[in-house]
């Protein structure tokens, strides 16, 4: 989900840019948009599949958008946002702006920021008490996203949320579907192969190298992990996969996925093959596996 309604291309003017973001910027001509009594800014953080969308300019063809959000030490909000233009195939389209908590009471009122000083309106109007359904919303009533932790929701939960949009006073004849696919599945595939919770144990105790990737949330990874995992969410795999090299991994060596349930792992490990990493292997029973075979949780 994007916020900047024209990216500059090279034959606009200046003037006329600067003109579409101040436009996008201001809403005082409209009635307020009431927001959620609270979001918890650290369950708020991850992935968040872009189901529908009253699209901006740069999203009128996006296939597989994914909004993801990194709280920072300084308060803001790093954002990444990928999808593919014109199909699943397509090119993939990456943005990184930043968002700014402009009322701390609440934490659902941000500006996003795409391009200095203009912080363009973010406001969340709707949040479940398990944090995998939102709507994001601003008071022109100009752009709206239904976002959801899962690529698919069921069909009645869905036209609830588009109900809601337009009980906001939003234009639903205007809402996009954004097309979301699940990944190839694991066999053949993405995977090259399954580890069990006993066989990564003993290629940690003889030291084999082995990059051990959990592609959960920062607050998951927090709250238990395989000893010695590094934390990298699916979301940002997906974005950036070449970030694994940070991670001290080259294209060959050994990477050890998982996540709660698969799915996630699944995503990512599409990513990284596509990037060109060889031997990507699943953890067998993710994460529940693990500690359901006694294995030590790091936290």
């Amino acid at each position: 989900m994007s916020t900047a309604k024209l990216i500059p291309n090279r034959r606009a003017g200046a003037a006329a840019v600067l003109a579409a973001i101040l436009a996008m910027a201001g809403c005082a001509s409209h009635p307020p948009m009431p927001t959620v009594e609270k979001v918890d800014l650290p369950r708020f953080m991850g992935p968040w599949y872009v189901l529908a969308a009253i699209p901006t300019f740069i999203e009128t063809e996006a296939y597989n958008a994914i909004e993801s959000y990194e709280l920072a030490p300084d308060g803001t909000i790093a954002t990444t946002f990928t999808f593919r233009k014109g199909g699943f195939d397509g090119p993939l389209k990456v943005h990184h702006p930043r968002g700014f908590v402009r009322d701390t009471t609440t934490n659902a009122t941000w500006g996003m920021q795409f391009f200095w000083p203009i912080k363009a309106e973010f406001l969340v109007t709707h949040l479940d008490e398990g944090y995998t359904r939102t709507i994001i919303g601003r008071t022109a009533r100009d752009y709206v996203w239904i976002m959801a932790r899962t690529p698919t929701i069921p069909e009645p939960e869905y036209q609830a949320l588009v109900e809601k949009i337009k009980g906001q006073g939003y234009d639903v004849s205007k809402l996009r579907r954004v097309p979301q696919q699940w990944p190839t599945p694991v066999a053949g595939t993405s995977f090259t192969g399954v580890v069990d919770a006993a066989a990564l144990q003993a290629r940690k105790v003889a030291g084999e190298p082995t990059l051990v990737l959990d592609v959960r949330s920062a607050e998951e990874f927090a709250a238990g992990h395989v000893p010695g995992a590094k934390n990298l969410p699916h979301g940002a795999v997906l974005s950036n996969p070449a970030a694994l090299a940070a991670l001290g991994a080259k294209p060959d060596t050994p990477v050890v996925l998982y996540c709660r349930s698969g799915k996630r792992a699944n995503l990512a490990a599409a990513a990284l093959r596509a990037a060109g990493y060889t031997d990507l292997r699943h953890l067998e029973g993710d994460m529940p596996g693990w500690e359901a075979a006694g294995q030590t949780v790091e936290r």
